[in-house]
């Protein structure tokens, strides 16, 4: 049995539903290897965030041994201009190879409420890749065609901006596939969700960012929000209750999207 060492930079998209443990458990469960994963996340922030925290960046990628470093740049408004964006991310590719790990970038997906986003993203990323040589992980692509054709598999919590169960899955699905290189069909249609909470509880929730927009530098509406969040979406810290059981047909249409979607972005 082989090991892999997974490192997953980024933000609340990166350790959403516990994405890299989705990933650890359909690459044990595919293959003959043993996965130990690591995370630096942060609500929020960006590939310049990371870069700023020299100390913490440094010691992982210099001692962590990592065969591959995931690449999650902050992607939804407000988020970094595309030349930010190439810059920073050409600077954390650089050191991810220059401490002996593969660099894989992320395609981010667009907003529910702004598709049009997607054209502006992959934009940004085919140029990021061209530049670094760093492959891509086509999440993005798959977001936009599951919106297009298949629209009853919401892969959107309920914000319209992070995953749901099945958006998780597929962010992990990709990551899968572009290291090994192997359809994710036939892997077991299991996911996560991280906490407890409905679309309802969003709300009262989206009606403060509403007053947010118009008082930005409010920290009472800043604190009220956060402590919003944390009463009405409280995390899962039972491992036994993590677990989310995806549709069958629909994990295998996802598992058939996405690897058409590394097979057509690697060509």
């Amino acid at each position: 049995m082989k090991d892999l060492r997974v490192l997953f930079i980024g933000n609340s998209h990166t350790y959403f539903n516990d994405s890299p443990v989705v990933f650890k458990n359909l690459a044990e469960t595919g293959q003959d290897v043993k996965v130990e994963v690591a995370m630096q996340a942060h609500p929020g922030v960006t590939y310049a965030w990371h870069l700023s925290q020299g100390a913490e960046l440094r010691f992982a990628l210099m001692h962590g041994n990592y065969d591959y470093v995931l690449l999650q740049q902050a992607a939804h408004s407000p988020c970094p201009s595309p030349e930010e964006t190439i810059r920073d991310g050409k600077k954390l590719g650089e050191l991810a190879t220059k401490c002996g790990s593969i660099p894989l970038i992320v395609m981010p997906w667009a907003e529910k409420r702004f598709p049009e986003h997607q054209a502006i993203m992959y934009n940004t990323y085919t140029t990021l890749s061209k530049q670094t040589g760093a492959k891509l992980s086509p999440v993005g692509y798959v977001f936009e065609r599951v919106l297009k054709e298949r629209p009853d598999i919401d892969l959107y919590w309920f914000d319209g901006e992070h995953c749901s169960p099945y958006g998780t899955y597929v962010n992990a699905c990709c990551a899968y596939s572009m290291i090994f290189n192997e359809s994710p069909v036939g892997l077991p249609n299991k996911s996560i969700k991280h906490a407890r909470g409905e679309a309802e509880d969003m709300v009262p929730i989206k009606e403060l960012y509403a007053q947010i927009s118009q008082n930005p530098d409010d920290k009472e509406l800043l604190a009220k929000v956060k402590e919003e969040f944390e009463k009405r979406f409280p995390a899962i810290w039972d491992k036994k209750e993590l677990e989310y059981i995806l549709d069958p047909e629909k994990a295998e249409t996802l598992q058939k999207m996405v690897w058409d979607a590394v097979q057509n972005n690697t060509k």
